[in-house]
């Protein structure tokens, strides 16, 4: 019998040539929001997700188990390899951080004074019920979407009074 993470690792496997970053919260409502209306992250994206590789299902067991206190709801953001590597590219071309590239709206200051970011809702493959090992495709999702050609990524904005 498959554990949870072999079932999470074969059902990525089906989106070929994705990088996967997970995300885990608690509440329902969340992932509704975070499916209909993107992923807010503070600073970096590693910050707030695991980078998990569907060819390693050990390593997907570990992150969901290390991350079940956060919830039992795990967000998966998968972005096609091309599209992924066309952000690293624009956030060289622009000397920002590919962070700038891939938000929907302008980052802000957030309470940790830290900047926040925002990835589209057609970045967010779905979710994963760590309870039930059931996987939930989002509608949005789309392969295809590359915020580069819609929005032209800023220098990073600079605190308030700071110089």
């Amino acid at each position: 019998m498959k554990n949870k993470g072999e079932i999470l690792a074969s059902i990525l496997k089906e989106f070929k040539d994705c990088y996967f970053f997970l995300h885990n919260t608690k509440e329902f409502s969340v992932v509704e929001k975070i499916m209909n209306e993107g992923f807010i992250f503070e600073n970096q994206l590693p910050h707030s997700t695991d980078r998990v590789n569907p060819n390693e299902p050990i390593e997907i067991t570990y992150f969901l188990f290390q991350r079940k206190d956060y919830g039992l709801f795990s967000m998966i953001i998968a972005f096609p390899k091309e599209i992924y590597e066309n952000y690293s590219e624009v956030s060289n071309k622009y000397d920002t951080g590919i962070e700038e590239v891939m938000t929907i709206t302008d980052p802000f200051f957030g309470d940790n004074d830290e900047l926040m970011y925002t990835i589209s809702p057609k970045h967010i493959l779905g979710y994963f019920n760590i309870r039930t090992s059931e996987f939930f495709r989002n509608v949005n999702w789309d392969p295809e979407y590359d915020n580069s050609l819609y929005r032209t990524p800023s220098k990073r904005p600079v605190r308030p009074g700071s110089h």
